[in-house]
């Protein structure tokens, strides 16, 4: 938040370079005149400014002429260069040395000469009574500039809800609420409004456009929709599996409401291994699946167990920290809080990737929540609310992967968080890295892709297997694909089974010889999920221990084929997973195909 004493002086700035602007047109014509010319009257005094301010280098100019021929010779003549001749309107666009102006605008049939100035987007965000700095520190002006505000980008905010929805800030130019989707994922409350305030204010900070105050408090992605997946009732409380049913929600909505994006901020209060949780299961199978999820780090800074709690701790997905920016636009003075989550987890992957602003963020609030009534020291302007933690951190996070999903819709979510990483600033006092939302969406093409070799959740180890016979039985001579792939089909207690009669409580998995199974040699894109009868499966006999990862493909796995809520995980017995047999760091996961 900037103070009004900052803001005036911003708005003193923004004078001060209108008169320089003045001043610099009075120049060049002052400039002109001692040559001892008159400046001509057909000539628009921006192409002064811009001959002034670029001195030596070539004029683009857009000349209004009934003799676009004549004029593109006496151009071309002179040192200039003709670009394009319009043919729906008399002009031609071209770059001419200053001192050829006057010549130019002499010539019979010449009307008028513009400069062929940059245009700004109508998509594009007026800063000029922002009074937020956090958009600037992570560099949400550039893609702004450029039109782009995460329009059409779908971002769930999976938190204690949003509301109003109509809040005019979560509205498009026509009025309409861009919370496009509302649900109520806690077993408690069937309301999706936010009785507790954290949602609403999380959902500002990701995409609130501050239309209410004339854009005195913008969010990150003023475009993006905005789905609100409430999991916590009023009085913030949830579950892991009131999460996890927001997240599925997510993922089975994904495609209606173009969801490219999930915010979590929030955590488990048990610590555990990303292998083996739940939430981290889930968490990676949306990122699968093309769904860029952002966890807030968490808020115990430097505890031995600070970065161990799902689903920060997941190696796949982006945990972002907070950094104090000091109500400013300059980077030099901006720090890491002492309070932001960071070290490694129990698996040993430093957390957090990256840093935003988390300290003071000023965003919506609703009126009527918890927060709003219990905390009046923290309203801002009546309709807003200051916050500090992870979770704001997050929310701006959310915000830059929207703006550059936006212009970069094909990038999938580890080549999109390796991207964010290698564009970031670094604050070298803190040892820790910021993103720079401008930098990574001018990236032609992804940096690179995090995904690659590292190990996912061991709860997809069973699906593989599934997936192995399913595809044998599925084929014309079952005998003769298992023979190709090295699998033992007589060992199974299935013979003369296909796909469409198996019995599937009646497999013998444990007779299997995964190790000497080709996973390369299988089509998995061939694979019919859907026919596959999930709840009939034994789990507690099939376990992930034997499987190659490293020669599955896993870009031919049709993700969304699978039953996954059919499948019966509290069955299968973790305890006899061989977890020093698998391969982990085999595993490329960074060929896994977005859908």
């Amino acid at each position: 938040m900037v103070d009004t004493h900052e803001a005036n002086g911003r708005r003193h700035k923004w004078r001060r370079w209108s008169l320089i602007l003045l001043l610099l047109v009075a120049a060049a014509g002052f400039l002109y005149l001692g040559t001892g010319y008159t400046a001509p009257g057909n000539v628009h005094a921006a192409v002064y400014s811009w001959a002034a301010q670029n001195p030596g280098q070539d004029v683009p100019v857009l000349v209004q002429t009934s003799d676009s021929a004549s004029v593109s010779d006496l151009i071309t003549s002179s040192g200039g260069a003709v670009r394009r001749q319009f043919s729906i309107v008399p002009v031609v666009e071209a770059e001419v040395p200053a001192s050829f102006v006057s010549t130019l605008a002499a010539q019979h049939g010449v009307d008028w000469i513009s400069l062929d100035a940059p245009v700004q987007s109508a998509a594009s965000v007026d800063t000029s009574n922002l009074a937020s700095a956090y958009p600037f520190a992570v560099n949400a002006n550039d893609p702004w500039s450029k039109g782009y505000t995460g329009a059409g980008i779908g971002v769930a905010v999976v938190d204690t809800g949003v509301s109003p929805s109509n809040h005019k800030d979560f509205t498009d130019d026509a009025g309409n609420s861009r919370v496009v989707a509302q649900v109520a994922a806690n077993s408690l409350t069937t309301s999706v409004s936010d009785g507790f305030g954290h949602g609403t204010h999380i959902a500002g900070i990701v995409g609130g456009d501050g239309s209410l105050l004339a854009g005195k408090y913008i969010g990150v992605a003023p475009g993006v929709n905005l789905l609100n997946v409430k999991v916590a009732a009023d009085d913030g409380s949830a579950t892991l599996a009131d999460v996890m049913a927001g997240l599925e929600f997510v993922y089975n909505n994904r495609l209606t409401y173009n969801i490219r994006v999930v915010n979590l901020s929030l955590t488990s209060s048990v610590a555990q291994s990303y292998k083996t949780d739940p939430l981290d299961a889930a968490v990676e199978f949306l990122w699968f699946n093309g769904i860029f999820v952002v966890v807030a780090a968490g808020n115990l800074g430097t505890a031995a167990d600070a970065v161990s709690y799902p689903p920060a701790n997941d190696p796949f997905v982006m945990s972002v920290g907070a950094i104090d920016d000091m109500a400013t636009t300059s980077y030099g003075d901006d720090r890491l809080t002492a309070w932001s989550s960071r070290g490694f987890t129990q698996d040993g992957f430093p957390k957090p990737e990256l840093h935003t602003p988390g300290r003071g963020i000023v965003s919506v609030i609703d009126t009527n929540s918890y927060l709003y009534k219990t905390y009046p020291d923290k309203i801002v302007d009546t309709s807003y609310f200051r916050l500090s933690g992870t979770s704001m951190s997050a929310g701006v996070m959310s915000g830059v992967a929207a703006l550059v999903l936006e212009r970069h819709p094909t990038w999938r979510s580890g080549e999109l968080k390796c991207t964010l990483v290698a564009t970031a600033r670094y604050i070298k006092p803190d040892k820790v890295y910021v993103p720079r939302a401008g930098n990574a969406s001018n990236q032609s093409t992804p940096s690179c892709n995090s995904d690659t070799f590292l190990a996912p959740s061991t709860l997809l180890g069973p699906v593989m297997k599934v997936g192995v016979v399913a595809w044998v039985l599925d084929q014309p001579d079952p005998v003769a694909a298992a023979a190709s792939i090295g699998l033992e089909l007589s060992a199974l207690g299935i013979q003369g089974a296909t796909l469409s009669t198996v019995d599937w409580s009646a497999i013998k998995w444990s007779a299997i010889k995964w190790d000497a199974i080709k996973w390369d040699a299988i089509k998995w894109d061939a694979i019919k999920w859907d026919a596959i009868k999930w709840d009939a499966i034994k789990w507690d006999s099939v376990t992930p221990d034997g499987v190659n990862f490293a020669a599955i493909k896993w870009d031919a796995i049709k993700w969304d084929a699978i039953k996954w809520d059919a499948i019966k995980w509290s069955s299968i017995q973790w305890s006899a997973i061989k977890w020093d047999a698998i391969k982990w760091d085999a595993i490329k996961w960074g060929f896994v195909a977005r859908n």
